[in-house]
């Protein structure tokens, strides 16, 4: 009798050292709990870090390396877990684990926990078994997903990234189609005009229809520049290399450039002190910005008004201002100013074309150096563009 009783202890023993042996072996972590079923229908209860519903009856050496806890510890005390949830999942967690064994359902939960002050996240997933006194025994599996969870945020920001490139190819194309097209049109158009009368027309018609010329070329020169510059700066190829430089030097540069186009309207251009000053900056983003700002201001700017080019301390930033007495902008589109989704062609007041498009260029540049850029309008009256860059 005794030997029959001892054949089967190490019988027993045998098989569950093979059970753990086996379990062991496998890369997932596997446990299993008998949980109360009185006291898992409170939610607080798998919330607290002590006095768990449950018991831990048994779990592999992949489950406490995962958790990173004592096997002795934590069997005495499995509440430990409910610690190292994430504030954020807590919630979460508790209410899956409530419902399922309410339910009596699988329970299935991907959540953080943070281990040795680190963050993982992991996956339980585990499948009830009912006892006669109405305690449930749920066998399951806890993996770490940290690593899989990493690919999908990466793959989020391919995606993203993606979906970004996207929207800026069809936002390209589509100013190629029609703002471009545009100009080139009346190039053709009057020089067909031209070679086809060139000997019947006098001189005057002959240096109308050139001018034309020559500003239709002028303004798709300067978008397609535009389009090639945001292109670069949105794949990362367009170098960004500040540097100290007068402020003065660089906004006199721009000036001289814009000014016959000024000066053919009537509008007079101007800078206020204190424009002598010392920034450190990419003078071509600079030079690109404040081409751009006064541009859109001879543009929508009548016959004989001003411009003026001003600039002005705030402690460690400079506050560079261009302002105008034109058309002014409705409020509708000054909040709509600065977002490539709700650009759209608007005319000067000489019936100049506009896209918007270098405005994207301005805030891009004005952000990249740390500063930032608005405009402020009244209706009729004028517009000013603000926008800040570091002194250092």
């Amino acid at each position: 009798m005794e030997t029959n009783q001892n054949e089967a202890v190490s019988s027993l023993s045998l098989s569950h050292d093979l059970y753990a042996d086996l379990a062991n072996a496998v890369p997932t972590g596997i446990y299993r709990s008998r949980v109360f079923h009185e006291k898992a229908m409170k939610e607080e209860r798998w919330l607290e870090s002590q006095n768990a519903p449950y018991v831990i009856e048994f779990a592999n050496d992949r489950f406490f390396e995962i958790l990173q806890l004592d096997r002795i510890e934590y069997e005495k005390n499995p509440g430990i877990l409910h610690a190292l949830v994430f504030e954020d999942d807590k919630a979460e967690f508790a209410r899956l684990n409530v419902t399922a064994n309410l339910q009596r359902t699988p329970f299935f939960w991907e959540g953080r926990l943070i281990v040795n002050d680190k963050m993982i996240w992991v996956s339980f997933k585990s499948i009830p078994r009912i006892l006669k006194n109405g305690d449930i025994v749920w066998t399951g599996t806890l993996e770490d997903i940290t690593l899989h969870k990493q690919f999908e945020e990466v793959l989020k920001i391919k995606n993203a990234e993606l979906q970004r490139l996207n929207a800026d190819k069809d936002f390209f194309f589509s100013i190629l189609a029609h703002d471009l097209k545009s100009p080139f049109n009346s190039i053709l158009g009057f020089l067909d005009l031209l070679i086809n009368n060139i000997h019947t027309i006098d001189i005057n018609q002959i240096e109308k229809q050139l001018s034309i010329v020559h500003d239709s070329a002028n303004n798709a020169y300067h978008l397609l520049e535009d389009i090639l510059v945001w292109a670069l700066s949105q794949s990362g190829k367009l170098p960004f290399e500040p540097r100290t430089f007068n402020l003065k030097g660089c906004c006199d540069q721009v000036v001289n450039i814009l000014n016959p186009i000024a000066e053919k309207k009537g509008i007079t251009l101007k800078a206020l002190e204190p424009t002598d000053v010392q920034l450190f900056a990419d003078m071509n983003m600079l030079n690109t910005i404040l081409r751009n700002l006064i541009s859109n201001a001879i543009k929508f700017t009548r016959e004989g008004g001003t411009i003026t080019i001003s600039s002005q301390l705030l402690n460690s930033m400079l506050l560079i201002s261009v302002s105008d007495n034109g058309v002014g902008i409705s409020p509708e589109l000054l909040t709509r100013l600065f977002d490539n989704c709700h650009l759209q062609s608007i005319n000067g007041t000489s019936n100049e074309k506009g896209t918007g498009f270098g405005l994207l260029l301005c805030k891009k540049f004005v952000e990249q150096h740390g500063g930032t850029i608005w405009a402020e309008s009244v209706l009729g009256q004028g517009s000013v563009f603000r926008f800040t860059l570091p002194l250092n």
